[in-house]
């Protein structure tokens, strides 16, 4: 049975299975090793860290128990990290093309009355670096609704 949990697991489920590129990393799980990431050389390799927020959620409509439609309303939001010194550009258009994988989908609807629809994504502005000076983020975000029939 679908539930929102579920969709989180469906958006993480798109990413990973649409996006090879870089290593990607996951909100409260530790990244497995080697950390952080490298080449054969030691030079740092950009990856990315998959956030999902909910940050509403209601009835919409009318309904009996059972059938009310509920509209979960949230966020996904991508950090693409890459070293410090290869310029915005690189993480720009990685946020960019990650963009384009959930840009105004349809998924986890095998339940009737149930799924993730996801807007338009945006590229946001990078920040001039981490903690320890060795990454600069930028971020994509995606709006996205899930709907509950239940």
């Amino acid at each position: 049975m679908a539930d929102y949990a579920g969709a989180e697991l469906a958006i993480k489920a798109r990413l990973v299975a649409n996006w090879t590129a870089h290593r990607i990393t996951y909100q409260n799980e530790t990244p497995a090793d080697p950390w952080p990431p490298a080449d054969g050389d030691g030079i740092l390799l950009p990856w990315v860290n998959l956030e999902i927020e909910c940050f509403n959620s209601e009835i919409v409509g009318q309904g009996r128990p059972g059938n009310h439609v509920y509209r979960y309303d949230g966020l996904i939001q991508v950090h693409v990290f890459t070293p410090i010194g290869t310029g915005p550009e690189v993480g720009k258009q990685i946020a960019v093309d990650i963009g384009e994988i959930f840009r105004r989908k349809k998924f986890y609807d095998d339940t009737p009355g149930c799924c993730v629809r996801t807007e338009d994504p945006y590229p946001e502005g990078g920040n001039s670096g981490s903690d320890d000076g060795a990454w600069f983020g930028t971020t994509m975000t995606c709006a996205f609704v899930y709907w509950h029939r239940g």
